[in-house]
């Protein structure tokens, strides 16, 4: 159950050229905050976050939670009609188009006078997981991530999907991805740009009994950037709790607790 502590302010705003809808969550103070930019998931939207936003804001960070893109107030009309088609190819272009969207975010974040724009975290669950990633490599002035039951090796994730049969999606995307999910693929996955993320600080939490997203691929980046992060150990974490595709109140503590290290404690 969440308490409600002091007043919050509550912002709506039309972020950049896209016009991204976004939501703030903050306390009033002298100083300038640390920022935690969240993602929803799959379907989700900003107001969806609300409650874990208000959380952080208690935990001393100005929180702006993001549309992302073909969701809530960017809902497009085709949406189920689009990811019925071609699930690779919408899925993961929604999590690469909104990764790109977060830059404006941060350009945002820059003119306001009571953030600090030095510290700035983005977190996401499940879609938003994914999308968490692709902006940790992409936009450096990112300095810590949280990937919740998000994952790398993207083909593999449509390998569980496909075999889960949940959804009427068409086969033969699933199984036989067009060149343009391929290069996505290529481009994208965080696999393939190993050397990108540091020296950001990147938490990764999966649920061992998650049905959609593979452990293997939260498992395999992690061994796979420790190489890259060996001189900012402290950096890079990975953490599993026995739960299925779920964002829990430990997870959420933890999430908090990696802000609250890399953001607030080493400034």
């Amino acid at each position: 159950m969440a308490v409600i502590k002091g007043t919050y302010t509550i912002e709506k705003h039309f972020v950049g050229k896209e016009k991204i809808p976004t939501l703030c969550f903050y306390h009033e103070a002298r100083e300038a905050k640390p920022v935690v930019i969240a993602i929803h998931g799959w379907t989700g939207n900003k107001e969806g976050m609300l409650i874990n936003c208000l959380k952080m804001a208690d935990a001393g960070f100005f929180t702006i939670s993001v549309d992302a893109r073909m969701h809530g107030d960017r809902l497009d009309p085709e949406f189920w009609g689009k990811f019925a088609e071609n699930f690779p190819k919408t899925f993961f272009t929604i999590v690469v188009e909104t990764a790109k969207d977060i830059s404006q975010i941060v350009d945002f974040l820059e003119t306001r006078d009571d953030v600090d724009p030095a510290r700035i975290g983005v977190m996401g669950v499940s879609m938003g997981g994914f999308i968490t990633l692709v902006t940790a490599f992409l936009e450096k002035r990112i300095k810590a991530a949280a990937s919740v039951i998000g994952a790398a090796n993207f083909p593999l994730f449509v390998e569980r999907m496909a075999s889960l049969k949940v959804l009427p999606f068409k086969e033969k995307p699933m199984c036989q991805p067009d060149e343009e999910t391929k290069k996505i693929y290529r481009n994208y996955d965080p696999l393939n740009n190993l050397e990108k993320f540091p020296p950001t600080a990147l938490l990764l939490i999966g649920g061992l009994l998650d049905e959609f997203i593979p452990k293997e691929g939260i498992e395999a980046l992690y061994e796979a950037l420790k190489p890259y992060y060996s001189t900012y150990k402290d950096r890079l974490k990975m953490k599993f709790f026995d739960v299925g595709h779920a964002y829990t109140p430990e997870m959420e503590a933890e999430v908090i607790k990696w802000f609250r290290e890399h953001l607030i404690e080493k400034y």
